[in-house]
């Protein structure tokens, strides 16, 4: 399904996740979020095509991702227990149907009741100029306080990352993802981070020619933003988001970096995903806390900026 106006596109999936997947702007023709390198494959599955043959539950979710945004809940990351429930990779919200119970050209409004815990999920995506924002509200449905995973997954790729790129963010605070460093929580002040015995600064997007892996988290938010500026082709995106809701921005770069399954040096792809949690370690846990019967209202926005520079 598609929503349009005379600034952007947006291709949305609600027969999988609510997927949103791609934003183009209209203006430069610019698709901004990433495609996977299988995403045909993943395309002839999600049509009925092919059937998938990953057996695992992290490598079927990944057989079927065709990048662009998804919403992670009541889990993010590897399975788990939430709330007594086995859960997979990335969370029911991100694989399952959702219903549309309003569409216009320029906005939607979609309805999810999950299985996994007794949430009911409400979806408003609304353009207005250069602008998509999305409101989601988490009903408990239940007489029991329920504590769940939520996170944001806008993957940016394609065209939109060749060339002269920048990052910058309203977050004091990078750690480096515990269980990709050996255990050892690695912390550093914005916009550095010590990673690969090398001293990084995350502002610079590294060349095509470059290679890079790294996950982790923004932290000590003043506010809830990120953007993410291409200088050759004056386009940018800003993300904005609340960041009492979500205190936390997963951080993942997949920029040809890493060799063995599932990217074996193929993808040139990074998200900074609003969250409810970090990543791993020793502070991983739900932090979004919904009581009885009551509602949350998560409301994120990317708005697409011409550079200046």
């Amino acid at each position: 399904m598609i929503l349009e106006n005379r600034a952007l596109r947006v291709a949305v999936d609600p027969g999988r996740g609510a997927d949103i997947l791609q934003v183009t702007d209209v203006r430069t023709a610019v698709g901004l979020l990433a495609s996977s390198p299988w995403r045909g494959r993943a395309d002839r599955i999600r049509s009925g095509a092919m059937r998938p043959s990953a057996i695992d539950p992290v490598g079927r979710w990944m057989e079927q991702y065709r990048g662009g945004w998804q919403t992670l809940c009541p889990n993010a990351g590897p399975p788990r227990l939430v709330g007594g429930a086995s859960v997979g990779f990335h969370g029911e919200a991100s694989v399952a149907a959702w219903d549309v119970t309003d569409h216009s050209a320029t906005s939607m409004t979609l309805r999810l009741e999950m299985f996994s815990v007794p949430v009911v999920i409400e979806r408003t995506l609304t353009l207005d100029g250069t602008s998509l924002r999305q409101d989601d509200t988490l009903t408990n449905l239940s007489d029991l306080p329920l504590e769940l995973d939520y996170s944001s997954h806008p993957a940016f790729g394609g065209a939109f990352l060749d060339g002269s790129c920048t990052i910058e963010t309203g977050a004091r605070t990078f750690t480096v993802d515990p269980e990709s460093s050996g255990g050892r929580v690695v912390t550093s002040a914005w916009p550095h981070v010590d990673a690969d015995g090398a001293r990084l600064d995350l502002r610079a997007l590294p060349e095509p020619d470059q290679r890079r892996a790294l996950f982790g988290w923004l932290s000590d938010f003043e506010a809830g933003w990120y953007s993410i500026t291409n200088h050759d082709r004056r386009l940018g995106v800003r993300l904005e988001w609340d960041a009492s809701i979500l205190p936390q921005a997963w951080w993942w770069q997949e920029l040809n970096g890493t060799e063995h399954f599932p990217w074996f040096g193929r993808a040139r792809m990074m998200a900074i995903e609003p969250a409810s949690t970090t990543t791993s370690g020793p502070g991983r846990g739900e932090t979004l806390r919904i009581a009885s019967r009551a509602s949350v209202t998560v409301p994120v926005e990317l708005r697409v900026e011409p550079s200046r520079s």
